[in-house]
């Protein structure tokens, strides 16, 4: 297991520099890789570093084994899920 407090900083950095360009899926599928990198105690250095649940970086690295969608370019929110706004 590396070094706790470098890794995780590096994470950090990591996850400031990219979290304004990505949407909720990628920032699921960067966890996600970030953990699977970090290896034994990854989900909670990944979620420690970057603020995210451990739900979330656990639905990260299941996002991951499935297979790529085209979904990941468009719609992130089910349809219907958004709030409806009044006339």
């Amino acid at each position: 297991m590396p070094d706790a407090s470098p890794a995780i900083d590096a994470i950090k950095q990591r996850f400031e520099l990219l979290s304004g360009r990505m949407n909720e899926r990628q920032i699921r599928e960067f966890a996600g890789v970030e953990a699977k990198v970090y290896g034994r105690g990854g989900i909670l250095a990944v979620a420690k570093a970057t603020g995210l649940a451990v739900n979330t970086v656990r639905r990260g690295i299941a996002d991951l084994s499935e297979p790529p969608s085209g979904e990941s370019f468009g719609r992130v929110v089910r349809a219907g899920s958004q709030v409806r706004r009044r006339p």
